[in-house]
């Protein structure tokens, strides 16, 4: 594992064990950073490799963002599947979204964080994939509760604004931070699984 960390990964098993670890420490940053303190260079340090070596699999950060929510929506699909069979409509989608955190902060900022240095058939790519999951979880939803493929495909567009602004709303950051966690002020502290389910119950109950 080590002589593969500090070498140039050459076999395919070698390079997809790289590209493993090059996700996997760019969702912890993500996942404690903003997304301008992500740098590449740090993520190329934390990986063992040089940042010229990054750049064989990423061109740029934005690529790798899209990489790693890709990834994110992939696991939360798995994670959907359980709660739809457990849980009423809202809670089902609820405690997905609560289950996978860095998906609702890369959710959160995703379109500000990509809105250039990206190519148009890189943008093409991932629309086309974001539409694929969506479309994938929009039958699912439309199997398990009673929603056409329309109205669960419409629910998950609404829901993916709800996060937005929750997560804006609930996730203050410097001075701001500080300040609402004294006397009348803490009215601006939010939680974030307590709006965010608020809102889809409000959501929800337009559809039935």
């Amino acid at each position: 594992m080590q002589c593969i960390i500090k070498c140039r990964a050459t076999t395919p098993e070698q390079k997809a064990l790289r590209l493993t670890q090059i996700m996997d420490v760019t969702a912890a940053r993500f996942s404690t950073l903003s997304y301008e303190d992500v740098n590449l260079k740090h993520i190329a340090a934390d990986v063992g490799i040089t940042k010229a070596a990054l750049y064989r699999y990423f061109r740029n950060k934005e690529t790798l963002f899209l990489a790693v929510y890709t990834q994110e929506f992939e696991s939360l699909a798995q994670t959907a599947k359980t709660e739809m069979g457990q849980a009423l409509l809202t809670d089902s989608i609820c405690n997905t979204l609560i289950k996978h955190p860095l998906f609702c902060k890369l959710s959160a900022i995703m379109h500000t964080a990509l809105q250039c240095n990206l190519t148009l058939e890189e943008a093409r790519e991932f629309k086309t994939t974001l539409l694929h999951f969506i479309q994938q979880y929009a039958a699912m939803l439309s199997e398990h509760y009673a929603l056409s493929i329309e109205q669960a495909t419409e629910l998950l567009l609404q829901v993916q604004q709800v996060i937005i602004g929750c997560w804006h709303m609930s996730h203050s950051v410097g001075a701001v931070a500080e300040v609402i966690k004294e006397g009348p002020l803490q009215i601006f502290e939010l939680n974030f699984a307590d709006i965010l389910h608020r809102h889809v119950t409000r959501l929800v109950r337009s559809y039935q």
